[in-house]
């Protein structure tokens, strides 16, 4: 078997720390495996995705992208309608995609260079930009959107708690109207006062929020917060890490599949979006259908 080639996307900084070395030496180790992997480091939000279109002229066979979610989004969206398959490193503060394709280590990620296995991952515009998790309107969104710099990069996910117990103490419930096609294809109409899509079983790391839903499918699973107590909310994160869908029993929590959908804000004022774990702007937010679908390389 000849030499395969392949693009090495990275955010140099991911999870707030020097990913050059590590990259460097995966490149290293992957040359003696047979894989000549280019390196391609980026700069600035939004370089993932026109360095694997301009990479994708040289016929990669694999491109592997290592950064967080969102540089991981970008990526997928660019190999949207290609045969390339793309391989996950987990290097961000959370990675979830790479939590759910059983990606949890560099050795996992360089071993599934080599597998030929895959899985299909769709891709969903959202907020102007590609989605691979999902989309959160109002309290997560604000979490997201206020979280403290400093205490993400010294604590990750733990950095992020303080932010959200603040938010959760002073949390005025909006009302946010949610129109669009479930999975049947029937148009429908909700309220609610906080209001999460997935496309992803996981949510924030190895949190199961919907067992229903499946990446490799064309429907997100919605899940709307109907309740205005911050008593129940603080239960729905309560039951969220325990991996049984415990949360989706809290009084005021409905969720269904659905091809797409758009928020509003009918509070009188914009609410907080994020996309995958990053701000991402105010309402109104339209979410699907579906792009199409990227090859991910399992371990």
């Amino acid at each position: 078997m000849g030499i395969r080639r392949g693009l090495l996307v990275y955010n140099p900084v991911a999870g707030q720390r020097d990913r050059r070395p590590a990259m460097e030496a995966l490149a290293r180790e992957s040359a003696g495996l047979g894989l000549d992997l280019a390196l391609l480091p980026t700069r600035r939000s939004g370089d993932a995705a026109g360095l694997v279109s301009s990479g994708l002229r040289s016929s990669p066979d694999l491109v592997v992208v290592a950064g967080g979610d969102g540089t991981v989004a970008e990526v997928a969206g660019a190999l949207v309608g290609s045969a390339v398959p793309m391989a996950v490193v987990p290097t961000g503060t959370t990675n979830v995609v790479a939590r759910e394709f059983g990606v949890r280590s560099f050795a996992l990620a360089g071993r599934s260079f080599h597998s030929g296995r895959t899985a299909p991952l769709a891709v969903w515009p959202s907020a102007g930009r590609h989605s691979v998790i999902g989309t959160g309107v109002g309290f997560d969104a604000r979490v997201m959107s206020h979280a403290v710099p400093l205490l993400k990069r010294l604590f990750g996910r733990t950095g992020i708690s303080w932010t959200a117990t603040r938010e959760w103490m002073k949390y005025e419930f909006p009302p946010i109207e949610v129109t669009g096609v479930d999975a049947g294809g029937n148009a429908f109409r909700r309220e609610a006062t906080f209001v999460l899509s997935t496309n992803t079983k996981r949510y924030g790391g190895d949190a199961i929020l919907s067992p229903g839903a499946d990446p490799g499918d064309d429907l997100l699973d919605l899940v709307l917060f109907t309740s205005r107590s911050t008593v129940d909310l603080f239960h729905f994160y309560r039951l969220l890490p325990r991996g049984r869908a415990g949360q989706l029993s809290v009084r005021g929590v409905d969720h269904f599949p659905v091809r797409s959908f758009t928020a509003r804000s009918l509070a009188g004022y914009e609410l907080e979006v994020q996309v995958d774990g990053d701000g991402a702007g105010t309402t109104p937010v339209s979410v699907g259908p579906a792009t199409g679908f990227v090859r991910v390389l399992l371990p």
